[in-house]
C-alpha cells in the first residue's frame, strides 16, 4: 500500500523543467541550474570551458520572471542565430535559438528545456591542472598563429611582386602603342615581364597550396590536441571522481569509528557512574551504621556516668557523715578514716595508712600525732605542680590529683598527665579530700593557716580577672 501511494504521489508531482544548452557536434550539455549563471575560461565561473578562445568571463544567463536573457561579457564575440551580440548588451532568448560562444563553431549550442533531474555535482578540477592546460592551449594556438602569420607574408609578398609585374606590363603595353621605334626592345621587355608573371603566379599558386595545406595541416593538429586536452582532462576528472569516492569512504569509516568510540566513551562513563553512585550508597550506610553505633555507645557513657555520679554522691554523703575519729589511749595513739558504704567497684582509692606508732617519746601524744598528719599531708596530699596543699582537689583519669587552678593552665599548654603523661580525657573534682584537707587544717598552726588562706585568696582573684 506504501509502495503504490508513493508511486501515484510521484506520478502527480509536475515535472519541472531547466534551460539546457545543448551542444550541436555531440552530445554535450550545459544544465543552467542557477537564476544567474556565468560561463567562462575562469576559476569562479559557473561552468568552465578550457579554451584560449573563449574569455575569462565570457557571458552570462539571467531569468528575468518566466523569461530568460543573454549578456555578452567576453572580448571575442558571442553570436544568438548568427548575429554577434554587442559588449554589454542584454539579449532575450527563447527556446530553439542558436548560441555561439566565440567565432569558433565548436562551441554551438541550442537553447532549450529538458526535465530536471537530480545530478551529483562533478567535483571541480584542480587550479593547478587548470593553468597547465590553459598554458598548453594558449602556447599551441601561438605557435599555429606564428606559422599562419609567416606563411601569410610569403604570400602577400608574392602578390604585391605579381601586381607590380603586371603593372608593368600594362605601362609596357600602352607604351607600345604610342611608340612606334624601338618595337623590339619593348617586345622583349613584354616577353620578359610575361614570363616572370607566369613564373610568378605558379609560386603563388604553389604558395596558396603550401597554405591551404598548412590550414589543413593545423586544423588537424587543433584536433588531435584538443581530443588529447580532452582525453587528460577525463582522466582528471576520473581520478578527482576516485579520490572523491575515497574521500567519502574515509569519511564513513571514520564517523564510524567516531561512533564507536562515543559509545565506548559512554558506557565507560555509565559504568563509572554507577560505579561510584554505589561507592557512594556503601559508605553512606556506613556512615549512617556507624553514626547508630556512636549513638549507642553515648547512651551507654551517659548512663555509665550517671550512675558513677550517683555512687559519688552516695560515698560523699557517706564519708562527710563518719569522717575522723581520734583514740587516744596511753603508749598506743591511731587516727583512723573510715569510709562506710563504699562499693569496691568506685573509683575511690585508698591515698595512704597512716601509721602513729613509733611516735617520738619526749614529745605529747597530740603533737607527735600532728606532726605525723602534717608530714603525710606534705607527702601525700599535695600538688606537684604547684607544691602547695590541695586547693579544690582535682583528680584526672589516670588517678593522678592537683590543684584545680594549676591543673587547668597547665591543660591549656599539654593536654597529658604532668607524671604519668598520658592524655587527659576527664577532670573530676573529689570532694573527699577537699573535705579532709579542711578538716585537718584547723588542726594545724596559725601560719599554715593563713598562708592557705592567701594562696585560696590570690587564685579566686586570678579566676576573676580571668573571667572579666
Amino acid at each position: 500500500m506504501e509502495r503504490g501511494k508513493r508511486a501515484s504521489s510521484a506520478e502527480a508531482e509536475p515535472e519541472v523543467l531547466e534551460p539546457v544548452l545543448m551542444r550541436l557536434d555531440n552530445d554535450d550539455c550545459i544544465h543552467i541550474d542557477k537564476n544567474e549563471f556565468k560561463i567562462g575560461r575562469g576559476k569562479d565561473n559557473d561552468e568552465i570551458i578550457l579554451d584560449i578562445m573563449i574569455s575569462r568571463r565570457h557571458c552570462i544567463f539571467k531569468c528575468e520572471g518566466d523569461e530568460w536573457e543573454i549578456k555578452d561579457l567576453s572580448s571575442s564575440a558571442t553570436f544568438v542565430n548568427n548575429v554577434v551580440l554587442l559588449p554589454g548588451v542584454t539579449q532575450k532568448i527563447y527556446p530553439g535559438d542558436i548560441i555561439q560562444l566565440s567565432p569558433n563553431e565548436t562551441f554551438k549550442y541550442i537553447f532549450t528545456f529538458a526535465k530536471k533531474e537530480h545530478q551529483v555535482k562533478k567535483p571541480r578540477i584542480d587550479e593547478k591542472i587548470l593553468d597547465t592546460v590553459l598554458t598548453k592551449q594558449k602556447t599551441f594556438v601561438e605557435s599555429q598563429e606564428c606559422q599562419k602569420k609567416e606563411l601569410k607574408n610569403k604570400l602577400e609578398t608574392k602578390q604585391k611582386e605579381q601586381d607590380e609585374l603586371k603593372q608593368q606590363l600594362e605601362e609596357l603595353l600602352s607604351q607600345q602603342t604610342i611608340v612606334k621605334n624601338d618595337k623590339e626592345e619593348l617586345l622583349r621587355q613584354i616577353s620578359v615581364l610575361e614570363s616572370k608573371i607566369e613564373a610568378g603566379n605558379a609560386q603563388e599558386q604553389q604558395l596558396q597550396c603550401m597554405y591551404s595545406q598548412l590550414l589543413e595541416t593545423l586544423e588537424s593538429d587543433r584536433q588531435q590536441f584538443e581530443a588529447r586536452i580532452n582525453e587528460e582532462k577525463q582522466k582528471w576528472q576520473e581520478a578527482l571522481n576516485m579520490s572523491k569516492l575515497e574521500k567519502e569512504m574515509l569519511e564513513a569509516k571514520m564517523k564510524e569509528q567516531m561512533e564507536k568510540w562515543r559509545e565506548e566513551q559512554q558506557t565507560e562513563w555509565r559504568n563509572m557512574m554507577e560505579n561510584k553512585v554505589k561507592e557512594e550508597k556503601n559508605i553512606q550506610v556506613q556512615l549512617m551504621n556507624e553514626k547508630t553505633m556512636l549513638e549507642e555507645k553515648l547512651k551507654e557513657t551517659e548512663k555509665a556516668l550517671k550512675e558513677q555520679e550517683a555512687k559519688a554522691e552516695t560515698s560523699q554523703a557517706a564519708a562527710n557523715a563518719n569522717i575522723i575519729g581520734t583514740i587516744e589511749s596511753g603508749a598506743e595513739t591511731c587516727i583512723f578514716v573510715e569510709l562506710v558504704n563504699v562499693d569496691q567497684s568506685s573509683d575511690l582509692h585508698i591515698l595512704d595508712t597512716i601509721d602513729l606508732t613509733g611516735l617520738n617519746d619526749d614529745a605529747t601524744p597530740k603533737e607527735n600525732i600532728l606532726d605525723k598528719v602534717t608530714d603525710i599531708m606534705d607527702e601525700q596530699l599535695t600538688c606537684s605542680i604547684c607544691s602547695e596543699l590541695f586547693v579544690k582537689a582535682t583528680t584526672l583519669n589516670c588517678t593522678h590529683s592537683f590543684c584545680h587552678h594549676c591543673i587547668t593552665i597547665w591543660n591549656k599548654k599539654r593536654r597529658e598527665c604532668p607524671i604519668c603523661r598520658k592524655s587527659i580525657i576527664s577532670m573530676n573534682k573529689s570532694l573527699v579530700l577537699d573535705n579532709f584537707i579542711e578538716s585537718m587544717i584547723e588542726n594545724l598552726p596559725t601560719e599554715l593557716k593563713n598562708r592557705r588562706k592567701e594562696i585560696i585568696q590570690e587564685r579566686e582573684v586570678i579566676e576573676k580577672m580571668k573571667r572579666r
